[in-house]
């Protein structure tokens, strides 16, 4: 299990739409956010807020980022690659392709939606139906996965 990780807003809203903090929490021991994606959880009123609101302070924790880069990007996303320097935290979960880029060009590893559902995969947490029923419901709510790399997350969870 990978120990705490800093996530951006987009992969919290993601895990509260399908409501899968349970599988979450096989993978971390708790997800630390800055207080720009609290500030982007809650601009705006939605159904997902109280899923959210239920797990703050015992698996959200948040945490003040002292030295904030500037990185070009959002504020939320700056502000997480920040707290992952400041308090070495090695694990960054976001969805947005920029931001992952910036974090992994400064040696911080990645993980997204994917990647919280493959760990559960493989540790046997989810079956593959439910994989791809989550992975499918993921789409349905925005998510976006270009062909190819559907085709090879398909190709994967067939070959395993």
């Amino acid at each position: 299990m990978e120990k705490e990780v800093v996530s951006n807003s987009s992969s919290i809203i993601f895990i509260a739409k399908l409501d899968i903090f349970n599988l979450a929490k096989n993978v971390f021991s708790k997800i630390i956010i800055p207080k720009a994606v609290i500030k982007e959880l809650f601009e705006k009123s939605s159904p997902e807020n109280e899923i959210i609101k239920r797990e703050l302070k015992d698996f959200l924790i948040e945490n003040e980022v002292k030295n904030i880069k500037d990185f070009p990007l959002d504020d939320g996303e700056k502000e997480a690659i920040s707290l992952c320097l400041e308090k070495n935290i090695k694990t960054f979960l976001s969805d947005d392709k920029k931001a992952r880029a910036y974090a992994k060009s400064l040696g911080i590893n990645v993980l997204g939606m994917i990647g919280i559902l493959f760990l559960n995969l493989n540790e046997k947490k989810i079956n593959k139906k439910e994989f791809s029923s989550l992975l499918h419901k993921l789409i349905d709510i925005g998510y976006y996965i270009s062909p190819d790399v559907y085709a090879e997350i398909i190709k994967t969870i067939n070959e395993g």
